[in-house]
């Protein structure tokens, strides 16, 4: 079975229907934390694992598909929350994974984690303390410069006993570091010498999906024909905390 999936915590995105016709051996399932969110078919709605902060709960599907899935995934195709598929999975998982067992976009503008570490910090992008240390550890044990860097933001993977070695020596590497995982997955692909299928095009200009604003940015065009709906999905949460007795934890903020 091939799973497309995606993970959205507290609205942060605004669900997409994919652009192409479902095929009976395909499910689309969104990790999320907001119970009440509209149909959106063919999308199949399913929990977050909740490990405290909420970058790292959204992730937790997007490295770990092998536990978060289930547990028929052969092939999963992962896309951040602000992307629409415009490619059929099974042609994609043909072209990409003829040869390899993972694919990804490559890095818009560099291709070394320590280049991409000093932009972090330069940017104030993500725990300054974390990227540092983060980096460090890699030092230390003479991770190369120049190995490469991926756009995470789709991720084509054969669930493989490699590449499930790899995820999980991905999160080990993700977890204790800074927010951001552009930084640990090459350092666990180098680690598991895993190879990856290099997709040669930007990712914000995918040949495989279409790019859109995160719902945050409210006032971009792709975000205000979902204002009505965001502002009804708020009303109901308020109403069940109401008529519950006690808030659930769940935020949808207005943005």
């Amino acid at each position: 079975m091939i799973y497309v999936y995606t993970s959205i915590l507290s609205g942060w995105d605004n669900l997409r229907p994919p652009l192409i016709a479902c095929d009976p051996d395909v499910r689309f399932i969104c990790f999320t934390n907001v119970p009440n969110l509209p149909r959106v078919d063919p999308w199949e709605y399913r929990p977050l694992y909740d490990v405290g902060q909420a970058c790292r709960t959204a992730r937790v599907p997007k490295i770990l598909p092998h536990l978060m899935l289930p547990s028929d995934a052969e092939f999963s195709i992962y896309h951040d929350g602000n992307f629409q598929l415009k490619q059929r999975p099974g042609a994609m998982l043909a072209e990409l994974l003829a040869t390899h067992d993972w694919a990804a976009h490559m890095h818009p503008c560099r291709s070394c984690i320590y280049d991409e570490a000093k932009v972090l910090l330069d940017e104030k992008i993500g725990t300054a303390e974390l990227v540092s240390a983060e980096i460090a550890r890699y030092r230390e044990f003479d991770y190369p410069e120049r190995n490469g860097l991926w756009a995470n933001g789709l991720l084509v993977r054969r669930h493989s006993p490699a590449v499930i070695a790899l995820c999980e020596r991905w999160w080990a590497l993700y977890s204790i570091g800074c927010e951001r995982d552009q930084l640990s997955f090459p350092v666990a692909r180098h680690l598991e010498s895993v190879p990856v299928r290099t997709i040669n095009a930007q990712v914000y200009q995918s040949p495989y999906m279409n790019f859109y604003w995160h719902a945050a940015w409210k006032d971009k065009t792709s975000s205000e024909e979902y204002h009505s709906e965001r502002a009804g999905i708020r009303e109901r949460l308020a109403k069940l905390a109401q008529v519950v007795g006690r808030e659930g934890g769940v935020k949808y903020p207005e943005y």
